[in-house]
């Protein structure tokens, strides 16, 4: 198997000791070694620049250039290469002034030194190449982090025109939605005319499509303002257990329509909180309507505990359920898991979610295929 092959460039004023140091890494088994020996400073640095090398064995006493200055004039020369100055000061200051200067490592030049020149030339090689792969990936580790940095910054760009378009389209369709709601509601109470019974079938599926399109755009609107940033919360002292009340109030004929028992298991005193009243609302809505969403039998149950510094809100409803896969994407924007034949936006959720975010709570899912589901959310006291 042929060796590596390394140039040396060895700068010794001394040929008897050129000569001793050569003969050892002929014998050497580590390398090919190509040895170019040369008496002065000024003779390395016109070397350099004309060829390269893998490493240079410099002497630090030098006639007319010394060593010091020659090994500056290679650093101010920018030559990549690994140099080992041979001392024979035997001072450690001189040491550590060497390594300053940019000398890779030094070789104190006591007597039978020639035999740890071999062994300090692999370990040289080997640090340097180690050295020299370490700043190459580090390099590219810096180039990819720019890459990323500004195709990150790039699709933050893209979000944000994304949540402006949103936006405005939202505030478009809000207005047209409530003049058609408004008229049509003026034809319903018989403004324009009795109504006939048949008109108005079709006057409340209109006002079905209407709603659900208000839904949608107030979703959206809310999703905008989140992504954005805009929202604000304004939080106050309440007392969730009132909250929680008003909201199942809203949903019980819903459940009783769908022969679905509603079950509270919440606290008969106050549990005050600092919350937005308004938002902490639209969460209960939000949760409790997607229970009843996917409880075709059963029940669902409102479970609040009272903690330390926080209180635990569960709903539980008694639906399909779902497996590993779909609980992992169940927050996530406009991913409806089981909505296949179920009206709504798929965003009712993430919102729930961002809105619990925004409190700093947490919010998760716990879920069985057959089992029914579990969201379960925990909020400070303190806000």
């Amino acid at each position: 198997m042929s060796k590596e092959k390394l140039k040396v460039l060895l700068v010794e004023d001394n040929p008897t000791d050129a000569l001793i140091v050569k003969k050892k890494l002929q014998r050497d088994r580590a390398f090919d070694y190509e040895v170019n020996h040369v008496l002065s400073g000024e003779e390395a640095i016109a070397n350099l620049s004309e060829r390269s090398y893998d490493i240079t064995l410099l002497d630090y006493n030098l006639p007319k250039k010394s060593g010091l200055e020659t090994l500056r004039d290679i650093k101010s020369k920018d030559i990549k290469m690994p140099v080992v100055m041979i001392t024979g000061q035997g001072d450690e200051a001189v040491a550590v002034q060497l390594m300053k200067e940019g000398a890779f490592d030094y070789l104190s030049k006591r007597e039978g030194y020639e035999d740890s020149v071999p062994l300090m030339i692999r370990k040289t090689i080997a640090e340097y190449k180690a050295l020299f792969e370490r700043e190459q990936f580090q390099k590219e580790i810096a180039l990819k982090k720019d890459e990323l940095e500004k195709a990150n910054s790039r699709l933050k760009e893209l979000d944000r025109m994304k949540s402006d378009f949103v936006a405005n389209v939202v505030h478009e369709l809000r207005t047209p939605l409530a003049i058609i709601k408004g008229n049509l509601d003026n034809i319903d109470k018989g403004f324009a005319g009795e109504v006939q019974p048949k008109q108005k079938g079709i006057l409340d599926d209109v006002f079905r499509v209407i709603d659900r399109l208000t839904r949608l755009v107030n979703d959206l609107l809310d999703l905008s303002k989140i992504e954005s940033g805009k929202i604000k919360l304004n939080k106050e002292g309440l007392d969730i257990v009132e909250i929680a009340k008003e909201v199942l109030r809203d949903f019980e004929k819903q459940a009783a329509d769908k022969d679905v028992i509603i079950r509270r298991e919440i606290p008969e005193v106050k549990v005050m909180i600092k919350a937005d009243r308004d938002k902490l609302a639209q969460v209960f809505v939000n949760l409790i309507g997607n229970a009843l969403k996917f409880t075709d039998k059963g029940e669902v149950v409102l479970r609040i505990t009272e903690l330390q510094e926080e209180v635990q809100v569960e709903i539980h409803d008694t639906g399909p359920g779902m497996d590993k896969d779909q609980t992992e994407k169940i927050f996530d924007k406009f991913v409806r898991v089981l909505a296949e034949k179920k009206e709504g936006t798929g965003l009712g959720l993430p919102i729930a979610k961002d809105i619990i975010r925004l409190h700093n709570g947490r919010i998760r899912v716990e879920s069985r295929p057959g089992k029914g589901s579990i969201f379960i959310f925990n909020i400070p006291k303190d806000g």
